[in-house]
């Protein structure tokens, strides 16, 4: 039973440790064109990362340097090093005398390579250090998809392109899925460190030139204020990008950030509030300040929660400027297509205010099934549609649409599940079909598209992964691929091969909506491809239909929903030998081996 049981161990920790790192957080996360930041990057399995890369061009990451875990420090010890880092807060990196008195138990301290070389530690360390040291965390609320940090150093271009990047980081044992970076024009300026409490944090410099990105992240029961230098009438937009970074959280309820903004004035009062964009948790905020003076931006979780993942930029710029739903998303937006070579009527919208209503005439030349799809959430609308089908007689709705039902959650989007989506009998004629939202509302943004076509058998191919890493001379990388059907097609889907890699197996059976396959290199050492794609083909009316396979990553949101998140490409990586990657470096151990948890590093005497 023991040899059991061993093996058993033996094989989770060979499963625990051939896992791809994860990415969880990346604070700030995004740096100026033409400069140069260190960034924390946090999640778990990143203790044999070696490298990372970012897409696109004019961004190179410098170092990478692991930052080491932080074990309690016993009373004696935890008084020193309180003494040492306020020495060095005062200009003085010397490090004092150790205790002579024999109840300080020098010789059981526990061990950390930083905690050795405070005196030449820099700001940025030096504030992580004092936080793991007065803040222990709690066990039973710490994430374990969060218990590991890295320092990485990027340098982007002057002439790097703005916009939105991805982030993965390379390991022993793969790559991470991609975690948006983002290039930006505008300055950007962070908060301040963490300080201890007797040591007042310095505040964060008045926000006077716009444009200009605020970067902050919000730890537990931690509000952030920010100082506004306004003037009078000078109109200001402040928008957040905060659930676009991480749309989905496995381990926390409602599964995403959500921030809120409040601006006060001069005598703590509240003159603005925003906690959201229509239907999305990032809030803009339009204000126009009364007075001339400063301002004080306070951002918080709605819940007032707080992690090391809840990263926020706000971008502030002088003028009025709405953020349209409809383009906010930093993630890839995969609208579904009609079935090709099917003929489709399309009708376009807007419900524009409160209550309103809007119907189109569709003349339906011949009796028979029709589909009816309306295209809002997805499309980054803020409309809940209602579609009704009424009759040419009137009255009652023959058909009335509200949700779709959606067996596989896939997409960036949000709530993209309340598109109304279905099919309906119709016989030969004018029928009146209205759109309406279902709470209401109303407004300009409240846009939509209505298709109407005849079923077609088709379907769409979805991956579970979309990074990729090959070591030299083996070539195989296992994934879950999805098949989306409709229409009535059930028939079997071939995943198309490439002159450099095939799928094993290349065929999803027929009636099968999910199966694991390898992604297997053809090429003793594959190179390094960025934007890759593959396709996949089926039988369809006797001929062959082709589609785009979509990259994407698996992910699951507050303990119960799985969801795809789509990317722009699949990445793939290889190495010759792990041993020569860039960046490698030494790591020593923290603990003596065989000492363990245990401060004076005794083995427990065995009970008798």
């Amino acid at each position: 039973m023991k040899k059991a049981f061993l093996l058993l161990m033996a094989a989770a920790a060979s499963c625990s440790q051939g896992a791809d790192p994860y990415v969880g957080y990346i604070y700030p996360c995004g740096v100026q064109a033409g400069a140069t930041n260190r960034l924390v990057v946090g999640g778990q399995g990143l203790a044999a990362v070696r490298d990372a890369v970012v897409s696109g061009e004019g961004v190179k990451v410098l170092s990478i340097e692991m930052v080491p875990r932080f074990p309690p420090a016993p009373g004696p010890q935890f008084r020193y090093l309180a003494k040492w880092l306020d020495g060095i807060a005062r200009g003085d990196r010397t490090a004092p005398p150790l205790p002579t008195s024999p109840k300080a138990h020098v010789d059981e301290w526990r061990s950390n390579r930083w905690w050795r070389i405070l005196g030449e530690l820099d700001e940025q360390k030096l504030s992580i250090v004092e936080r793991a040291l007065y803040i222990r965390p709690n066990r039973l609320q710490a994430s374990p998809s969060l218990n590991q940090s890295m320092l990485v150093t990027v340098a982007v271009a002057p002439d790097a392109k703005p916009g939105v990047r991805e982030f993965r980081a390379l390991g022993q044992n793969g790559m991470s899925a991609p975690r948006p970076f983002i290039v930006s024009a505008a300055p950007r300026e962070a908060e301040a460190l963490w300080a201890p409490s007797h040591r007042r944090r310095p505040p964060a410099p008045a926000v006077t030139n716009l444009p200009c990105v605020l970067d902050g992240q919000i730890m537990p029961g931690q509000t952030d204020t920010w100082t506004l230098h306004l003037q009078k009438g000078g109109t200001v937009t402040l928008s957040t990008v905060a659930r676009e970074l991480q749309p989905y959280i496995g381990d926390a309820v409602p599964g995403f950030f959500n921030p809120a903004l409040r601006i006060l004035d001069a005598s703590g009062a509240e003159v603005a509030f925003a906690d959201d964009n229509f239907y999305h948790p990032d809030p803009v905020l339009v204000f126009t300040p009364p007075a001339d003076g400063d301002y004080k931006l306070e951002v918080h979780d709605l819940l007032y929660r707080g992690r090391a993942d809840f990263v926020y930029a706000i971008t502030v710029e002088a003028g009025a400027h709405p953020v349209d739903p409809r383009h906010v998303s930093l993630w890839p937006n995969p609208v579904p297509q009609t079935p090709p070579g099917v003929p489709c009527t399309a009708f376009t919208g807007v419900v524009a205010r409160a209550g309103a209503t809007c119907e189109h005439v569709f003349e339906a030349e011949e009796g028979g099934e029709y589909v009816f799809d309306v295209l809002a959430r997805r499309v980054g609308s803020p409309l809940d549609a209602r579609l009704s089908v009424i009759g040419p007689a009137g009255g009652k709705p023959l058909a009335v649409f509200t949700d779709a039902t959606n067996l596989v959650f896939r997409g960036s989007l949000i709530q993209g599940e309340c598109d109304p989506v279905g099919t309906c009998r119709l016989a030969a004629g004018t029928y009146c079909l209205r759109v309406e939202d279902e709470a209401g509302k109303g407004g300009p943004e409240w846009s939509y598209v209505l298709r109407v076509h005849r079923p077609a058998p088709a379907f769409e191919v979805w991956t579970a992964k979309s990074s990729f890493a090959f070591r030299a001379k083996s070539g195989s990388n296992q994934m879950k691929v999805f098949v989306v059907r409709s229409g009535g097609f059930d028939g079997p889907v071939e995943l198309d091969e490439t002159p450099d890699f095939r799928f094993a197996p290349a065929v999803i059976p027929a009636g099968t909506n999910m199966l694991k396959v390898a992604l297997v290199s053809k090429q003793r050492n594959p190179q390094p491809v960025q934007e890759l794609q593959f396709t996949a083909s089926a039988q369809i009316g006797g001929k062959t239909q082709t589609v785009r396979i979509q990259p994407a990553d698996e992910y699951n949101q507050a303990f119960a929903w799985d969801h795809l998140l789509p990317t722009h490409a699949f990445d793939v990586r290889t190495w010759p030998n792990p041993n020569a990657w860039k960046n490698a470096q030494e790591r020593p151990r923290d603990r003596p081996k065989g000492k363990r948890n245990r401060p004076n590093g005794k083995k427990r005497d065995k009970k008798k």
